[in-house]
């Protein structure tokens, strides 16, 4: 009943603000925007806060409100992060930025900067992500206006990029600095983790795992971190062999990011309910969790596809030109010099050396030339076997990248080929077994061999020759 009257309210707040648009008022529209939009936001109406931001960013623009704008477009570009809506998420920052361009709010530009971190980071460019957290770091620390709160996020955004390298002293470093700035269940959770996972210390754990608790009872921390919270209860009582109860902290934990429409984690959390109920041997349970992990890895895979349309690098280079123009200038005079400096080197050496001492060196410079550039095949093969290892969805474009010609052949035979197939051929080619195939994909033997098979009779493999000889012999092969 409270939850209706709730709603029926929130309706109400939208059709009043776009009814009374001459004459709803500043006072009105903060109001609105601290209280409801955040209130929504926290009980994980996730869609329902970002309609009604929307609808307050529209009053700030009739205001001329520029400030309190840019603010909102962030909180509509994190509300969009959160649902995982990447290129809405840029599109609002990119207005926040704008809003900024005249303002004097370093605390402003480092949520900003922030955000693009979060953004490209879920775009794969980690490295790019860090160097934006880290400038929302210095930022943030350099005023004495910024609060634990704004240095506490970035720190636990970054925290996860170093995990997920690998990173593990970087990543305990910087869940201890967002925990100290600003604890919340979130930090406690992440802390408890690193107890459970790389110390093996569940006394530690169960500390951070119990504080993480009471500090969500408070009634002020957002749905999600709940959803954190149990996950890492979860392998708490994994590592005690507690298969039940650790199914049971997976399952609220799953439930919680089903309502909060959160596709990538009800992926990991089914990878973890997999493993809980192989642990326990219920293998049904278990292949189940695994099919429904393999299914939105692969609609997540699809979905990245698309995402990484953008042109991001664009996007990178315009951000930087406008957040650091100073810089701008230098980078050309600098660039200018060089081509003149080359210039003058290249015409005092065709002018005043001789033609054999010309030879030699143009023999040294394209050796030298050659070296490069086998490095560069060597360093693009090693990171693509790292993709196909980790099972990373950038896997199959950098592929495209770096073997054009295997993927045009292969379209060349059977234009239909999904990029499934085609992804699957990439990791033939590299020469991977059908049992490392099955680990690195998640998939069962039996199914890479079916799919294999399949792809013989599209790709009309002779009887006689083997799958992975004829993928060695492909780029011998005249279509």
């Amino acid at each position: 009943m409270a939850k209706t009257v709730f709603f029926t309210f929130y309706i109400f707040l939208l059709g009043f603000i776009t009814a009374n648009a001459q004459t709803y008022t500043k006072k009105e529209t903060d109001s609105i925007f601290n209280k409801d939009v955040a209130s929504l936001f926290k009980k994980g109406q996730l869609q329902e806060s970002l309609e009604l931001c929307k609808k307050v960013i529209q009053e700030y623009e009739r205001l001329n409100a520029n400030e309190d704008a840019a603010k909102a477009y962030l909180f509509a570009a994190n509300i969009s992060s959160n649902l995982y809506r990447t290129k809405e998420s840029l599109r609002y920052l990119d207005l926040a930025l704008e809003k900024c361009k005249d303002l004097d709010n370093p605390v402003l530009n480092a949520r900003i900067y922030g955000e693009y971190g979060r953004n490209y980071n879920d775009l794969g460019f980690k490295e790019k992500a860090i160097e934006y957290y880290s400038i929302a770091i210095d930022i943030a620390k350099g005023n004495p206006k910024s609060n634990g709160k704004n240095l506490q996020y970035f720190y636990g955004l970054r925290s996860v990029i170093h995990e997920e390298n690998k990173n593990i002293n970087a990543f305990y470093k910087d869940i201890q600095n967002a925990h100290k700035y600003f604890p919340n269940t979130h930090t406690a959770s992440r802390l408890a983790k690193y107890y459970i996972s790389y110390q093996k210390n569940l006394d530690s754990a169960k500390y951070y795992l119990d504080l993480g608790e009471k500090i969500y009872s408070s009634g002020k921390i957002p749905l999600f971190q709940k959803s954190v919270l149990q996950r890492n209860f979860g392998r708490y009582y994994i590592e005690k062999k507690e298969f039940a109860k650790a199914i049971e902290c997976y399952n609220e934990a799953l439930e919680i990011c089903k309502k909060l429409k959160k596709p990538q984690d009800v992926r990991d959390i089914h990878k973890l309910l997999y493993e809980a109920h192989k642990a326990a041997q219920n293998d049904s349970e278990a292949i189940i969790n695994l099919e429904k992990y393999t299914f939105l890895s692969d609609s997540l895979k699809s979905a990245s596809t698309k995402i990484q349309e953008i042109p991001v690098k664009k996007l990178i280079r315009e951000k930087e030109e406008v957040s650091e123009k100073s810089r701008t200038k230098l980078y050309f005079i600098i660039a200018l010099i060089l081509l003149l400096s080359a210039g003058i080197f290249t015409f005092l050496r065709i002018k005043y050396k001789k033609k054999s001492r010309d030879d030699e060196e143009k023999l040294y410079s394209k050796e030298e030339e050659n070296t490069q550039l086998q490095q560069k095949v060597n360093e693009a093969f090693d990171e693509i076997i790292l993709l196909a290892k980790t099972n990373s969805p950038e896997f199959f474009t950098r592929f495209q990248e770096v073997y054009p010609e295997v993927i045009s052949k292969l379209l060349k035979i059977d234009s239909k080929l999904r990029v499934s197939e085609l992804t699957l051929c990439a990791y033939i080619f590299l020469g991977f077994t059908t049992k490392d195939i099955a680990n690195f994909t998640f998939r069962t033997l039996s199914t890479v061999r079916n799919r294999k098979h399949n792809l013989r009779t599209k790709l009309n493999i002779p009887a006689e020759e083997s799958t992975e000889l004829w993928f060695k012999n492909l780029g011998k092969k005249q279509f």
